[in-house]
């Protein structure tokens, strides 16, 4: 499948560095690619991967930013010195990159964003479910399709969120 990059967002972690999200559509499927860009070397760091269901509503599947990167001599000296952090997680990239995503489906006019977490998730990240909540999800209950691999079930109704 081949995916044409629709456009690029400049997005900012707490400490001021920059990074771009690339989003990339193809029929259904809706991937942001979250990279770190310096002098020429580009990582991706992170990503969200989404399904449009219907034109009114989005699964969200994967949010993932790398963790414990292992670099080569020469990106880890280059790291060193310019003070690149060595996991991505933690950033406040997952939240300024699913502000992007809010925003490009409620623009879109898509109704529902939902989701399900896995006991894995909660294991990784214990405040998953609360960090969610505080970004405007909230916790419904489980389809019978989830209930057999999830313990909670998130929504977000885009058109409720705030002024675009």
């Amino acid at each position: 499948m081949n995916m044409t990059p629709k456009s690029i967002v400049t997005i900012y972690d707490r400490q001021g560095r920059d990074y771009q999200i690339e989003v990339n559509e193809h029929e259904s499927i809706l991937l942001l690619k979250v990279y770190r860009s310096l002098h020429g070397l580009r990582n991706m760091v992170g990503h969200i991967n989404c399904v449009f269901e219907s034109p009114n509503e989005m699964l969200l599947g994967d949010i993932h930013f790398e963790d414990n990167i292992v670099c080569n001599r020469l990106k880890l000296i280059y790291a060193f010195f310019h003070q690149e952090p060595k996991s991505y997680q933690g950033l406040g990239l997952g939240t300024a990159t699913l502000e992007f995503l809010v925003k490009y489906i409620k623009d879109k006019g898509t109704k529902k964003l939902h989701g399900s977490i896995t006991q894995d998730d909660l294991n990784a990240n214990p405040n998953l479910i609360k960090w969610y909540q505080d970004n405007g999800f909230t916790v419904e209950t489980l389809t019978a399709q989830e209930i057999v691999n999830s313990v909670a079930r998130i929504c977000l109704y885009p058109q409720n969120q705030g002024k675009s």
